[in-house]
């Protein structure tokens, strides 16, 4: 799973304006360049605690109320975000556009989610959605973007990354 030389985890538990999203790229970036074949170097990004919802699909975001929630706000509107902003944005919605989660994940970011912030923030937010706290859960789980993976916690992942032999980032 783990590929190249350097290894980097970035410990993301904040959605922090995108920023363990750019911290995930640069580090590709800077040691790869980005659609070559011999990768220098893997990213691994888990989303924990508040930078969970980076893992969820527009419709989840839209129905459960996540930005105005989490006040995340939508780049292009400036109002609370209606969908995940970091997915398939515009070109030039974000500060680089190979930051957006589906651009990571399609340039082997390995992205891990934590299960504990899913069953949390689903509970706390499932009456927004007019549902109980065990709908939500189901319905978040199954509305995690392709390609990410629900790990137990995040804070087992960040573990699991560091004795894998990633190197830590704090990504806010």
């Amino acid at each position: 799973m783990l590929k190249g030389r350097h290894c980097q985890l970035v410990d993301a538990y904040a959605i922090n304006d995108g920023a363990p999203l750019g911290f995930a790229y640069t580090f590709l970036a800077t040691n790869n360049a980005i659609g070559a074949s011999d990768k220098a170097a893997t990213s691994v990004l888990v989303l924990r605690h508040v930078a969970f919802p980076l893992a969820l699909s527009d419709d989840i975001w839209r129905r459960y109320k996540i930005g105005e929630a989490f006040k995340v706000f939508d780049p292009q509107t400036k109002a609370p975000a209606l969908r995940n902003p970091y997915l398939r944005p515009k070109s030039g919605a974000l500060p680089v556009d190979d930051m957006a989660v589906d651009r990571l994940l399609a340039n082997g970011v390995v992205i891990g989610g934590c299960n504990v912030a899913l069953m949390f923030q689903s509970k706390m937010l499932a009456h927004n959605a007019g549902v109980t706290a065990a709908e939500a859960a189901k319905e978040w789980a199954a509305n995690v973007i392709p390609g990410i993976t629900i790990v137990p916690s995040g804070v087992w992942g960040v573990n699991r990354a560091q004795e894998a032999g990633c190197t830590y980032c704090a990504g806010g």
